[in-house]
């Protein structure tokens, strides 16, 4: 069977250049390239890659940091393409991953004239790469240890672990010119049914198969989902929970009714709210400025969800890295309506879960597998 591998790199150039340099080989698949560490994670989620090629420089550490713990936790046999040397430098320079993973010195000079001096060793060193085995914990979830790579991947580009209900109420004003704060009253006679608004990131693919697939087939609400993936992901990630859904599952549209036993996933690199039309409630999506750093947000979500649907919304807010959501189920709590966080035991990044979990928002905090129990509960 051919390795499948995965290219990172900052440089749009070079990830072209090292996929049209591994392509041609029958024993070398490449499954996909990465611009960030993000974007990694949800290929290794949804394209299990045996082999990752890593390409840094040294100077950017911002960029490259988070790979460190993204390695680790994923536990996915890594080759880093180095601009320096480890041997001729000093000890505490040297990037955390070049400790632990192969590496190749990339050769000075214009890439195109020198990368044929590191094809045959760079191919050589996938071919034989030893994909390393994960251990599978149980039917429902694979456990990660991930203590540091909380600390440290939150550290990177959001905000601090520690939330008080003071940074839940500012992290909400740093906005685009779209609302989503607005409580005012609306015009609707009557909800027709209760609402179940889900948040994920990091790790929420495979999360949010385990609990949608449990939805029985008869489910009386509607169920709206804010995954962060672009257009591209959630176009595979829809069409592979349609298979293994009882329920309908589709992307949410401009200006759609919203109906009941149907799964409304968000568009990606869209916010998705809801929004009252014709004293019916209907989804509205639109492209907007990043809320939390994240497009689409779960606080656009779930702040909106919280002023139509009030005490009948159930929100909840599963793995992953940054406070997208902590701010949104406090709205919901407000509301009357119930609030559930993933627990730490299954979180693969107990980031998110966590802001709510800290701050008090959280109803309930529950492993995932017992979240469907919840939900149904809730319901009925």
């Amino acid at each position: 069977m051919p390795k499948k591998v995965l290219i990172a790199s900052e440089s749009s150039y070079r990830r072209t250049l090292l996929s049209e340099m591994l392509s041609p080989r029958n024993e070398i698949n490449i499954v996909d390239i990465a611009r960030n560490g993000q974007e990694t994670i949800n290929i290794i989620e949804m394209k299990k890659p045996d082999v990752l090629i890593l390409d840094i420089e040294h100077k950017n550490k911002d960029w490259y940091s988070p790979f460190n713990f993204i390695i680790k936790n994923f536990n996915i046999t890594t080759i880093v393409l180095t601009d320096i040397d480890p041997n001729k430098i000093d000890s505490l320079e040297i990037p955390h991953i070049l400790r632990f993973y192969d590496y190749i010195v990339k050769p000075e000079g214009i890439w195109k004239d020198v990368i044929p001096t590191i094809k045959d060793k760079l191919i050589s060193k996938v071919i034989l790469a030893e994909i390393r085995k994960l251990n599978k914990i149980d039917d429902k979830v694979r456990l990660l240890s991930k203590n540091i790579f909380i600390q440290k991947s939150q550290k990177v580009k959001f905000k601090p672990d520690v939330i008080s209900n003071k940074i839940l109420d500012n992290s909400v004003k740093q906005r685009s010119e779209e609302y989503f704060l607005d409580f005012s009253p609306i015009t609707i006679k009557k909800v027709p049914t209760k609402i179940i608004v889900i948040g994920a990131s990091v790790g929420g693919p495979r999360t949010l198969r385990t609990i949608l697939s449990d939805i029985p087939q008869d489910f009386p609400a509607p169920v709206l989902v804010v995954q962060h993936l672009n257009h591209l992901f959630m176009r595979q990630f829809a069409t592979s929970l349609k298979n293994i859904c009882k329920v309908n599952v589709k992307i949410g549209k401009n200006y759609e009714e919203i109906k009941s036993g149907t799964i409304y996933l968000s568009p990606g690199d869209k916010h998705m709210q809801v929004i009252v039309k014709g004293d019916r409630p209907c989804i509205r999506t639109y492209e907007g400025e990043l809320v939390n750093f994240c497009r689409p947000s779960v606080d656009v979500l779930f702040y909106s969800t919280a002023r139509v649907y009030k005490e009948k919304t159930l929100g909840i807010l599963l793995t992953g890295m940054g406070v997208d959501g902590a701010s949104g189920l406090k709205a919901i709590k407000q509301e009357g309506g119930r609030t559930i966080a993933e627990s730490e035991e299954t979180s693969i990044l107990y980031g998110m879960p966590k802001a709510a979990a800290e701050s008090g928002v959280a109803d309930l905090i529950l492993p995932n597998y017992q979240i469907i129990d919840e939900i149904i509960r809730f319901i009925t």
